[in-house]
């Protein structure tokens, strides 16, 4: 019996079955770190400042992922919102990260430590690398929600079949 060459990397997608368990799995941590979040920010005088804030909108991303790999191909209008929704709460991190209120460590500044010492660069600089990096991941969350209202609907495309 000849051996098929390959990777190595089993190449067999999952099950329905599977995919909508893996979905569920990871929507439902996405969920807890949500919920998680929202009791630790009960406890905080200033809520915007707290790093519960910035952790809130990727515990929804992880949801909204697992919402999106459970979700069959067939459903793409609800795909295309989760998308959208996704990436709107990665960016919405990366915006508070770089423009947020309180005192980011990263923010700060970095240093690299080499041979011939530290090198440590402004928070200046800190602020205008994550910042550029904020308006990268707005642009990406503008255009997932363009695409999702471009996306037609079931009856929209049920409506171009039936014309042709």
């Amino acid at each position: 019996m000849a051996r098929k060459k390959g990777s190595g990397v089993a190449e067999k997608n999952p099950s329905p079955g599977g995919r909508i368990a893996i979905g569920v799995a990871v929507c439902a941590m996405g969920v807890s770190v949500v919920a998680l979040c929202v009791y630790q920010l009960a406890l905080k005088a200033n809520v915007l400042a707290a790093w519960e804030f910035a952790a809130l909108p990727v515990g929804m991303a992880f949801a909204f992922g697992g919402a999106l790999f459970a979700l069959p191909g067939s459903f793409v209008r609800a795909r295309a919102l989760i998308a959208a929704l996704m990436i709107t709460a990665l960016a919405l991190s990366a915006d508070w990260v770089a423009f947020g209120p309180g005192d980011s460590g990263v923010r700060n500044g970095f240093s690299l430590h080499n041979v011939r010492g530290p090198f440590q660069t402004s928070q200046m600089l800190g602020r205008l690398l994550f910042g550029v990096g904020a308006v990268l991941a707005d642009l990406m969350a503008l255009w997932a929600w363009v695409r999702f209202l471009l996306t037609p609907g079931r009856g929209a495309a049920t409506r171009a079949r039936s014309r042709s």
